[in-house]
């Protein structure tokens, strides 16, 4: 007599949302970091204050993890910007796409926001495109979440799936949040 043990697959969110997401994603809305902060840094901009950055919309990632969006800048692009805030619950549907670059440091910025200033005359210009790094908000049942947030990772060129669901250094970083696995681009 043989027995057999058959383990049921869990799941998975299909790779398509995740694709189309990539495809599109200059549809969604870039986030601009002085929009969001102005209801709590109301100062204008001040060219002649040395420690005043213009606005910008590219970012240097927190994470010290390199294998990941760490050591790289960003452009945050969210689907629902109204509701994206650091410590509120994020409603279901919603998307945070990393597009990440690797960058060079100088002295002199590139124009066309492909530079984030760090100083007086220091510069991180965003060169060569790395991967898309992507929490989608799902509250589904159907498949293993964290939280309600599934994460991917998607080719530079994105048309490959690299990873996803539950990625363990995404899951790492993101669980030292104090609301909704959100840590911002602060």
């Amino acid at each position: 007599m043989m027995l057999f043990s058959f383990k049921s697959k869990q799941k998975e969110i299909d790779d398509n949302v995740f694709l189309d997401i990539v495809a599109t994603h200059d549809k969604l809305p870039l986030f601009n970091y002085t929009v969001k902060m102005a209801a709590v840094d109301t100062r204008p901009f001040n060219p002649n204050e040395k420690k005043t950055y213009p606005p910008t919309t590219l970012f240097k990632s927190r994470s010290t993890d390199t294998t990941t969006h760490g050591g790289k800048v960003f452009r945050l692009r969210v689907k629902d910007d109204s509701k994206y805030a650091y410590d509120l619950v994020q409603p279901e549907g919603q998307i945070l796409q990393v597009a990440s670059f690797y960058y060079e440091e100088a002295h002199a910025a590139l124009g066309d926001g492909k530079s984030l200033r760090i100083g007086e005359s220091l510069y991180l210009n965003a060169t060569i495109r790395s991967n898309f790094y992507l929490m989608y908000k799902s509250n589904s049942t159907e498949y293993p979440t964290d939280s309600g947030w599934v994460y991917a990772i998607v080719s530079a060129d994105g048309k490959k799936i690299l990873q996803k669901g539950l990625i363990a250094s995404c899951m790492k970083c993101h669980d030292q949040s104090r609301t909704d696995r959100m840590l911002g681009a602060r």
